[in-house]
């Protein structure tokens, strides 16, 4: 039996991190015997100093080893309270083996922890503390948890070799500055969120500048989420999207290859992959002077190699994208159906606020930022009574400070999503005033982030062009002369001319069709 010894240590550190998280030790096994490590922090690391420096739970382990070493691995409860999850994998350069020991919560109430804490040699008192503080998993979890673990092992394993892989891509390349410089700028176009369109274009030529490629394409089998035309060229002289087809099922690789061609000459295919699935080929030709060689054909695979990882990951973004963005209309179709007179109101919002912050002229994240806040910035209402958001008469003292809240309360929902950080401030500040008159922190002038100063025009325009119940739509000439007449009170003065020169086609079509059949009358309260 061959065992792994070379890279053992990197798998040990990645396998022992990502299982600290779940409060379970690593237990290396080589050649069918545990290999211990020592514990330098017994109280920082006290589940570590239990399952590790306790030699009743060393021995069991000896005495179950074969068992936890069997097929996938086994599983067995060393102690009342403490299981230990055998992790068998078989890898290109032998068996990967360990063992992963953790506590439940029995240990605690009717296990072995005095025990153990004496055979360690730490303080029963202050771990019982640590334990009660600590969310220790009950063994009904014990399946799903064996379950996670065997794939934590599975995905360390997986990394360390697709990382010595890479380095050993890496060496191979190491000769040549050229070649270094094109996965450099490979490497550099894999940002999250980047145009996928434009990165396939930037490779592809980057990687003709290098080899000295007349021509390059990438044919894909399926862009998918990722969004981007399935065929793309660069050069000239290149086959056409039938013919690429024909000459990558002619030469199917799951590396790169050169074929020799009747019609275009010498050309270089490599596979696109994500993960076990292929993406695509990149083909290459029209080299002149030498033929193809080794170091050609590896940087293509390389090149190839970073184009899967790129799709895949702008794949899993887009993906992403749209589960939260639909998340956040879910939480906004919320608010309309509590109050269908304001049906449409944060989707026109949005798109007023995405227009703006474009017309002003800043950055295109700013302005996706600008339109996710406009999407959310009353999403506070969820927590407003519907008998006063829906109320036809005027409001009263106490029901008008209900709805004065809903800025907080929409911050509070939002604030503990990292994604939506960069929201919060249009969504608390949209109702104060450039002159400090405004709620809920009565801040004034510049203070208030630009953000909630878009947003806020925005909302008061819409509010003011749409129909409410207690009031009839304003005509367009009287609401820009209320936002005149607000420039510089209730609104930034700079902001107010570079909104009335906006395009409002979109918006007038928005509006349109949220107001078809409401059937509102106009004798409403007065806002």
């Amino acid at each position: 039996m061959t065992v792994i010894s070379t890279k053992t240590s990197d798998i040990e550190l990645v396998i022992a991190g990502d299982l600290a998280g779940i409060g379970a030790a690593w237990i290396p096994v080589e050649q069918g015997i545990a290999r211990w490590s020592t514990v330098d922090d017994p109280v920082g690391s006290w589940r570590q100093s239990l399952l590790v420096g306790a030699m009743p739970v060393r021995e069991a382990v000896r005495k179950n080893l074969s068992t936890l070493m069997t097929g996938d691995g086994g599983t067995c409860e060393l102690l009342p309270g403490v299981f230990a999850i055998g992790c068998v994998s078989q890898t290109r350069r032998g068996r990967c083996e360990g063992v992963a020991v953790l506590p439940t919560s029995e240990l605690i109430t009717e296990g072995s922890l005095s025990m153990l804490c004496n055979a360690s040699k730490v303080d029963e008192t202050m771990i019982r503390k640590f334990a009660m503080r600590d969310a220790i998993p009950p063994r009904a979890a014990l399946p799903a948890i064996t379950d996670l673990v065997r794939r934590l092992h599975a995905s360390a394993r997986r990394r360390i070799e697709e990382r010595e892989a890479a380095h050993s891509v890496d060496r191979r390349l190491s000769e040549s500055y050229e070649e270094l410089h094109l996965l450099n700028s490979l490497i550099d176009g894999l940002v999250v969120g980047g145009d996928p369109g434009d990165f396939l274009v930037s490779a592809t030529e980057e990687l003709a500048a290098t080899a000295g490629y007349s021509w390059i394409t990438i044919l894909l089998d399926d862009p998918g989420a990722a969004k981007v035309d399935d065929f793309v060229v660069h050069g000239h002289g290149a086959p056409t999207r039938a013919e690429v087809r024909l000459i990558a099922e002619s030469a199917s690789t799951s590396t790169a290859t050169a074929v020799l061609d009747p019609t275009f000459g010498e050309i270089g295919l490599a596979a696109v992959r994500g993960g076990d699935r292929k993406l695509g080929t990149l083909v290459a030709g029209g080299r002149a002077g030498e033929p193809i060689s080794s170091i050609e054909l590896t940087l293509l695979a390389s090149a190839a190699g970073h184009l899967g990882v790129f799709l895949r990951n702008a794949a899993l973004y887009s993906d992403l994208d749209a589960m939260f963005l639909g998340t956040l209309q879910s939480m906004v179709a919320a608010i309309d159906a509590k109050d269908p007179y304001t049906r449409g109101h944060s989707q026109r919002v949005a798109i007023l606020s995405r227009d703006l912050a474009a017309s002003i002229g800043l950055p295109e994240a700013f302005v996706k930022t600008a339109h996710l806040s406009g999407l959310v910035h009353d999403i506070g209402k969820i927590g407003v009574p519907e008998a006063v958001l829906c109320k036809a008469g005027r409001l009263t003292e106490d029901e008008f400070a209900a709805i004065r809240q809903h800025p907080q309360i929409g911050f509070r929902i939002l604030r503990d999503i990292p994604q939506i950080r960069d929201l919060l401030p249009g969504v608390l500040c949209h109702h104060e005033s450039w002159d400090g008159a405004g709620y809920p922190a009565g801040i004034a002038g510049e203070e208030i982030p630009l953000l909630a100063r878009i947003v806020a025009i925005c909302d008061s325009f819409d509010a003011m062009s749409s129909s409410r119940t207690y009031r009839s739509a304003m005509s367009r000439e009287k609401v820009f002369e209320e936002l005149r007449r607000c420039r510089g009170t209730q609104f930034d003065p700079s902001i107010v001319p570079v909104f009335l020169g906006m395009d409002f086609t979109e918006y007038d079509r928005l509006l349109a069709r949220d107001a078809d059949g409401l059937g509102l009358s106009d004798d409403r309260r007065v806002a």
